[in-house]
């Protein structure tokens, strides 16, 4: 019992890692269907939201069975490095080689630039977390990797195919995009976690979005919806994180 207790979060960290990597070797087949209508270009950005919500069950099964340890911290970080760091810059990569080969041709060191910013500013942000334990009680420091990756997984889907918003692909903004989530995992922006608070009302409205998140995105539904879940929470939890900042410090000074 003890080991199938290590073995919960140990798995869906694994998953984690397998959709990175298969999403890292289906984005170069860019165009080409895979199971029905959706191009490996679209799987690959759908297996990186597949593996943010394997993230958040592996830390959640962590702390529900208290099975952390060094060697499940160890992996996580790993899976995050492939998952939400180098998947999320391929998927960048190979579908600007597929939507948009003559802008990628004119802007080649830009975009190179831009995607050696994002998998470094990943790699320092994870391992800043396991060697400072950056993090501070409620609050990410930065904007975490797993959030980077779903952002990146989410604008590639609703620039290649018809959504509500109307969006269509725009090279530009998608590397700019990459550019700045780069320099937000490693910022010293605050970033409000979704822990329990004590408004009731507010508790319930997480757990709904939470139960939306998993509902839409293991159906591979409405990356619309996903987004605004995305953007509500990062643009909210930074301007909270901005706004009551000398409260949080004070609070990690006193703890410390």
């Amino acid at each position: 019992m003890n080991k199938v207790r290590y073995a919960v979060p140990n798995a869906f960290t694994s998953l984690n890692f397998l959709m990175g990597t298969f999403a890292i070797a289906l984005a170069p087949m860019g165009s080409t269907p895979l199971f029905g209508n959706r191009s490996c270009l679209e799987w690959s950005a759908w297996l990186v939201v597949y593996a943010v919500l394997f993230d958040k069950l592996d830390g959640f099964f962590a702390k529900r069975l208290n099975a952390s340890t060094e060697f499940g911290a160890q992996l996580d970080s790993l899976a995050d490095l492939i998952s939400f760091g180098l998947a999320p810059a391929m998927i960048v990569l190979f579908s600007l080689r597929t939507l948009a080969a003559d802008w990628l041709a004119t802007n080649f060191l830009f975009v190179i630039g831009s995607m050696s910013l994002y998998v470094l500013c990943a790699a320092f942000r994870l391992a800043r977390y396991n060697v400072l334990q950056s993090d501070v009680k409620g609050y990410f420091v930065g904007m975490p990797s797993t959030l980077a990756g779903g952002w990146i997984a989410l604008a590639v889907l609703l620039m290649t195919r018809p959504n509500w918003f109307g969006f269509h692909y725009n090279p530009t903004v998608l590397v700019g995009m990459e550019f700045l989530l780069a320099l937000l995992m490693v910022s010293e922006l605050y970033l409000s976690k979704l822990v329990r608070r004590n408004h009731k009302l507010f508790n319930l409205f997480q757990i709904a979005n939470i139960f939306i998140a998993y509902g839409f995105g293991l159906a591979q539904k409405y990356p619309e919806v996903l987004l605004i879940q995305v953007s509500l929470y990062t643009f909210v939890g930074f301007l909270w994180g901005i706004v009551f900042r000398k409260r949080i410090e004070s609070q990690f000074i006193h703890s410390a």
